[in-house]
C-alpha cells in the first residue's frame, strides 16, 4: 500500500478519535458523572427516608395528643404515670402548681391508672398535694374536704405542709374514670388558686396541656 493512502487512513482515524471525544467526552469522563450522579440520588433517597421515617415517628406518637400537649411519663406495662409537681417560687403567684393558678394545667391520664407524685415545695411557704374528688365547679372553701372528697394527700403534715426545697413523693393506685382536682390542702391555697385539673378518661397516652 503506498505511503500516502496509508497517512490519509491515519488522519481519517485520529479526526475520528477527536470528533468523538468533543461530542462525548473522554471515555471515562461519562461513567465518573453517572457514579456522582447516582451517589447524590442515593443519599437524597436515604435522607428523605430518614426524615420520612423520622416524621412518621413523630406523628404517630403525637397523633393521640391535641396540640400542645406534652406528653407525660408512664410506664405502660404496669399502668403508671409520673407526675411531677413543684411550686415555684419566681410565679406571679406563690400559690401555684409549676407555676400555674386556677386550673389552668389540665392533666390527662388513661383510666384506672396508677399515679406517682412527686411534689417539691422550695418555697418558704408550707405547701401539700391532695387528690379530690370535687362535687364544686372550683375550690371555693377555706377547708379543701368541704369541695369534695379527698382521696388521696401526701406532704399535709398535720396543715404545716413541706417547705424550704423539702420533696414527698405517694402512689395514689388505680384512679378510676372521672375529673378530679389536684390541690394543695392547706387551708385557703386552693381557694387562692393552687389547684389543677386531673381527668381520667379513655386516653391511651397521658399528657398535659
Amino acid at each position: 500500500m503506498k505511503t500516502w493512502i496509508i497517512a490519509v487512513i491515519v488522519i481519517v482515524i485520529i479526526a475520528g478519535a477527536i470528533a468523538f471525544i468533543l461530542t462525548h467526552g473522554p471515555p471515562h469522563a461519562s461513567k465518573y458523572i453517572n457514579t456522582s450522579n447516582t451517589s447524590s440520588s442515593s443519599t437524597e433517597e436515604m435522607t428523605s427516608t430518614n426524615v420520612t421515617t423520622s416524621n412518621v415517628s413523630s406523628n404517630s406518637s403525637m397523633e393521640a395528643l391535641p396540640p400542645g400537649a406534652i406528653e407525660l411519663n408512664y410506664n405502660a406495662q404496669n399502668k403508671t404515670v409520673f407526675i411531677y409537681l413543684y411550686a415555684s417560687p419566681t410565679a406571679a403567684n406563690p400559690l401555684n402548681f409549676n407555676g400555674t393558678t386556677e386550673g389552668q394545667m389540665k392533666i390527662y391520664i388513661p383510666e384506672n391508672w396508677s399515679i406517682l407524685f412527686t411534689f417539691y415545695n422550695p418555697e418558704p411557704v408550707g405547701h401539700a398535694l391532695a387528690v379530690v374528688d370535687n362535687n364544686t365547679p372550683i375550690p371555693n372553701q377555706v377547708q379543701l374536704s368541704q369541695d369534695g372528697k379527698i382521696i388521696f394527700e401526701i406532704g399535709y403534715n398535720g396543715g404545716s405542709g413541706i417547705y424550704n426545697g423539702e420533696t414527698v413523693s405517694g402512689l395514689l393506685h388505680d384512679l378510676p374514670p372521672g375529673y378530679y382536682w389536684i390541690a394543695c390542702p392547706i387551708p385557703s391555697h386552693a381557694e387562692s388558686g393552687m389547684w389543677v385539673d386531673l381527668i381520667s378518661t379513655n386516653v391511651t397516652v397521658p399528657y398535659e396541656v
